[in-house]
């Protein structure tokens, strides 16, 4: 039929050509034929062209439906700062397994809802409804336990455990802020500490209550080395020359994320100097067996002084 269309039309463009006494509404008249057999073709080829470019497919999803959504709307909103190869950089890779312990839910839930003001962490409750941070809060949980090999429904939820003591929120303030106990050294609270480049020894408690349940921060004081985030390990390095330097780690990357595995920068305990080094100069790179933060807290705050430091950081939201 195509042939016999297409032989019909050449016919018609002939005939058009040499009579050129006809008037411009012959012209019309053959190029609405023209358009009346090319739109017969297409109707009756339809079936075919369609199965031909959208074959059925069958996809099997391991989520229920409001995970896939959070999965969406995580994609849109946080990746690139979230989920890049540098992640821990820019902001915490959220994916790992260590957050699954110490963040209840209801924190995510506010650090998207309100963001972290001071920091790039902006406000998306005015950008999200609340079911579709609710489907965030849940793609984040799932992933995380994805990661630590374990089930949700498994774990038991500390984000009802309460201290059992009141403590003077004043004096826990002054506790961290003290020289004797020097808190303030490594972190910061409000612009208020330690403040280098940006790039304290340790992680910004301005809104640790938010992000962490009470006690994750209780045993983050009595026991530091259980979990130290990725981005705040340490390192020591002793150079060919012998000297040893020991400090936060930080690995660069190039315009494609990768990381280069030839240089590591290592920040000084003043937290104000990175320093680049070409791993071909270094003798040896170590993970050092003390950590910057005290480990006998235990045996030097009493269990008043504990709730009043408890009881300070509990307000940091």
């Amino acid at each position: 039929m195509i042939h016999s269309t297409y032989g019909f039309i050449g016919v018609l463009l002939t005939r058009a050509s040499k009579m050129r006494e006809r008037t411009t509404s012959t012209i019309y008249i053959v190029l609405g034929i023209l358009l009346l057999f090319s739109g017969m073709n297409v109707l009756l080829h339809a079936q075919e062209l369609e199965v031909d470019v959208a074959p059925a497919t069958t996809t099997v999803y391991d989520y229920d439906e409001d995970v896939i959504d959070g999965a969406f709307y995580f994609r849109l909103m946080c990746w690139n700062c979230h989920a890049a190869q540098s992640r821990g950089g820019r902001a915490p890779d959220l994916f790992k397994a260590q957050w699954l312990y110490g963040w209840t839910d209801d924190g995510i839930y506010q650090t998207v809802f309100n963001g972290l003001p001071g920091t790039q962490m902006q406000k998306f409750g005015d950008k999200l409804s609340d079911e579709a941070i609710e489907m965030i809060v849940g793609y984040v949980r799932s992933e995380q336990a994805k990661a630590a090999g374990v089930s949700l429904d498994e774990l038991k939820s500390d984000e009802e455990w309460t201290p059992y003591m009141e403590g003077d929120v004043k004096a826990g303030e002054e506790i961290f802020f003290s020289e004797g106990y020097a808190c303030g050294k490594c972190h910061t609270v409000h612009g208020r500490g330690a403040t280098g480049t940006g790039s304290e020894i340790g992680p910004d408690m301005t809104y640790v209550a938010r992000t962490r349940s009470l006690q994750f921060i209780v045993e983050s004081i009595l026991n530091p080395r259980a979990y130290i985030a990725p981005e705040y390990e340490m390192l020591t390095i002793v150079t060919k020359d012998g000297e040893e330097i020991t400090g936060r780690k930080q690995y660069l990357y190039d315009h494609r994320d990768r990381e280069n595995p030839d240089v590591v920068q290592i920040l000084d305990e003043s937290g104000k100097l990175w320093t680049t080094y070409f791993k071909k100069d270094l003798k040896s790179i170590s993970v050092p067996q003390a950590g910057v933060m005290p480990e006998n807290f235990a045996d030097i705050l009493s269990v008043k002084q504990m709730h009043d430091l408890l009881a300070y950081l509990s307000t940091l939201k």
